[in-house]
């Protein structure tokens, strides 16, 4: 009597949560909101009534990504970049900033640059590109991407930084006006992007589900172009999570009623027994 409001009280908790989460990350650069997927327990056959099946109850079978494109907001920022369309950006590891280790994968394009001339994201993360300028990206030698080196490491040196849609990077050289290619910001994508592990920061590292990356270049294969200037806002619509938010409030309280009212029955069978 008292699992099935039971099952209620959790599912309608881990919906609030998860509602929680997007509302508080609303105006966090490439996040992408949550929804909480359900189903009801399998029924089993009563033995006061053959043939009849009594509920068990609703549960929580999985968390859904949405990766619908957020809107971009402009910026005039050159190490501001966004991607229109599907595929990730690629970062290496955060404690190395050659970039080698783990790669992980993000929507969020504010970078900056370090003190050693590496372009980083928010979180140290080194940004992963390829420099070899011919060819594709299939089987791309992802490189961190060092700025200072294309104006042969003199920061002094270092004139504006363009992005084209396909994710080419250029560093003008401001002593001599030259403009110099250095790399093309490396996208990947994958078979089930809801498959992608959180880690934290917008980030994402692939898991069995989400199979191994696919590379490519901004604007092929289907892949989104980038847009310099701009950043991907999240994809969180509020007045939409505030109404969800509503109806879950609404069905942990039916069911807190419904677990309180069983229990209140018990109580009072166990009295009339005693």
């Amino acid at each position: 009597m008292l699992r099935t409001p039971l099952t209620g009280l959790t599912a309608a908790s881990k919906q609030l949560s998860t509602i929680s989460n997007n509302l508080a990350n609303a105006s966090t650069t490439g996040f992408k909101k949550s929804m909480a997927q359900f189903a009801d327990f399998m029924g089993e056959s009563t033995s006061t009534r053959p043939g009849s099946e009594a509920g068990k109850g609703v549960m929580a079978i999985a968390m859904r990504r949405s990766v619908e494109q957020g809107s971009l907001k402009q910026t005039g920022g050159s190490l501001d970049v966004a991607l229109q369309g599907a595929g990730y950006m690629v970062f290496g590891d955060p404690a190395n900033p050659t970039g080698e280790g783990d790669l992980s994968f993000s929507r969020a394009g504010t970078l900056t640059i370090t003190l050693d001339g590496f372009l980083v994201d928010e979180s140290g993360a080194p940004v992963m590109g390829n420099p070899a300028l011919a060819g594709g990206l299939q089987n791309p030698n992802l490189q961190a991407i060092n700025i200072f080196k294309a104006v042969g490491n003199n920061p002094a040196n270092l004139g504006s930084i363009t992005v084209d849609a396909q994710g080419l990077l250029s560093v003008a050289n401001a002593a001599d006006g030259s403009i110099n290619k250095v790399t093309y910001l490396a996208v990947a994508r994958f078979e089930n992007d809801n498959g992608l592990k959180a880690i934290g920061n917008t980030r994402y590292t692939t898991s069995n589900d989400s199979g191994p990356p696919q590379f490519g270049r901004g604007g092929s294969d289907g892949l989104g172009v980038f847009a310099q200037g701009n950043l991907e806002q999240s994809n969180v619509d509020i007045t939409s999570e505030l109404m969800n938010m509503i109806s879950a409030q609404q069905a942990y309280n039916g069911s807190s009623r419904a677990l309180q009212a069983g229990s209140e029955m018990l109580r009072t069978a166990a009295e009339r027994i005693g």
